[in-house]
């Protein structure tokens, strides 16, 4: 038996911290994945939304699966990754990276913990932000940092129909902050004429 093959048996999957902190790539790919953990994504989406080249994007993937903290599955011949939040590296990683993390990350983690929540704009000037939510109960969303506006997504659509200024200049020079981009409302959003940029970061 080999040296690395005895420290896989006695170690399980690789579990060291210097492994996923040690560098600004990593960092970027832990802030775009762990504050919204449940979506799976393929490399390229994580390429737009880090900045990263592709062969560093690859690289920080191929270690965080390595250290168990991402599954990877593919389909086709695409592969895509998502977070194990069973690992046990997973919740003290993310609190460590929203502790470390300015108003428009903490908020896009508030929102993407809130079933509730289908879409979120944040304002040009950074500091408004319009949730769009399911029902008539209002999402848990605050920050010190960013006044929080709500909408359910009826009155939210009404007020696309309209042409509502304020909601229009969210769509015009905001960014989003989930990228749900499968959620229909979405569909009512581009049929508008509007293009939303995504918050960097967001997959």
């Amino acid at each position: 038996m080999d040296a690395s093959t005895a420290n896989s048996r006695h170690h399980g999957p690789r579990s060291d911290l210097g492994l996923i902190i040690a560098s600004g790539a990593r960092v970027a790919m832990l802030e775009a994945l762990l504050p919204d953990p449940s979506p799976s994504f393929y490399q390229r989406q994580l390429e737009a939304a880090t900045g990263l080249p592709l062969r560093a994007v690859q690289r920080e993937l191929e270690r965080l699966t390595a250290a168990g903290l991402l599954f990877r599955r593919t389909e086709g011949n695409r592969a895509y990754y998502q977070v194990n939040q069973d690992s046990p590296l997973f919740a003290e990683l993310r609190a460590l990276v929203l502790k470390a993390a300015g108003p428009a990350l903490r908020l896009r983690a508030a929102a993407a913990s809130d079933p509730s929540v289908r879409m979120c704009l944040l304002s040009a000037g950074r500091d408004r932000a319009l949730a769009v939510h399911r029902d008539a109960r209002r999402p848990a969303l605050r920050d010190p940092d960013i006044a929080v506006g709500f909408m359910t997504a009826e009155a939210f659509l009404a007020a696309l129909r309209a042409g509502d200024a304020e909601t229009a200049a969210f769509l015009r020079e905001g960014t989003d902050l989930l990228g749900r981009r499968e959620d229909l409302l979405w569909r009512h959003v581009e049929a508008a004429g509007h293009n939303v940029k995504k918050e960097h970061g967001v997959p």
